[in-house]
């Protein structure tokens, strides 16, 4: 799959900590689905499309075209990328991407480039408007603005943050070159902070060369309380690939096929 497409996919899901929450509550036993879609400025149609469903500690997380779908066992401390078209599986470990993330944060806060040390810790100022439920934050170089919801159920807020943050440090891994992992966290952790879930995520990235305009990005969240048959249908054809596809090395998978 195309990094760049890769990229946009992170950024729906990607806006870990251990503040406490409920113990897992029915959200956790029972599963719960998010839709996702993501729209480059004013687009009237989403440029990616992705399914995230929670089930007994994994995360399956599907994306509609180009399709791909990425696990996330934490139990086995790895993420699974399968490749349906090419019928390929890889493996990264949790382990690995922390520490290139660490390496990533090294590296932004040694340099000189005031864009990149802000990388490396971003702050924000933050408003949160308690009437329409909305999150604002703001600083020199890039900016969100968040529709938020009530999370009612604290271990859904919980396993979606975590999920969050993972995939957040998955990019860096996926996307040579991705540098907003540390304002991801950042975001997310203001997010669960308030107690809310995310409806809708704006980023609003910095202006380049002569643009007048800088660009934004704009994911939707719509959380589906409760899985159906078809869900659990999906998750045991996942498991089916998982054991019937072809393993192969990280760099292998990333290999783009004969036309």
């Amino acid at each position: 799959m195309s990094p760049w497409i890769r990229g946009i996919a992170a950024m729906s899901a990607a806006v870990t900590g251990l503040l406490a929450l409920p113990d897992r509550g029915p959200g956790a036993e029972e599963g719960f689905r998010v839709e996702n879609k993501v729209f480059f400025g004013n687009d009237k149609e989403p440029k990616t499309e992705s399914t995230t469903i929670f089930y007994r500690g994994v995360v399956y997380d599907y994306l509609k075209n180009p399709a791909e779908t990425i696990v996330l066992d934490m139990a086995r401390g790895r993420f699974l990328l399968l490749d349906p078209g090419r019928r390929l599986r890889t493996d990264v470990s949790t382990q690995e991407v922390v520490g290139l993330t660490e390496n990533l944060r090294k590296w932004a806060a040694m340099q000189t480039d005031p864009y990149l040390k802000f990388l490396a810790a971003p702050t924000f100022e933050e408003q949160a408007d308690e009437r329409t439920g909305e999150l604002v934050f703001q600083s020199p170089w890039l900016s969100y603005r968040v529709t938020t919801a009530d999370a009612e159920d604290g271990s859904v807020a919980q396993q979606y943050r975590e999920f969050c943050d993972w995939y957040a440090r998955l990019n860096a891994r996926l996307n040579p070159g991705y540098k907003l992992v540390f304002a991801r966290l950042a975001i997310n952790e203001a997010i669960f902070r308030h107690g809310q879930v995310p409806r809708e995520i704006t980023l609003i990235l910095p202006k380049k060369g002569l643009a007048i305009q800088r660009s934004t990005i704009r994911s939707e969240h719509q959380f589906v309380p409760h899985l159906v048959e078809s869900d659990r249908d999906r998750i045991s054809q996942t498991s089916q690939f998982m054991a019937i596809f072809r393993p192969v090395d990280f760099a292998d998978y990333e290999k783009k096929p004969e036309p």
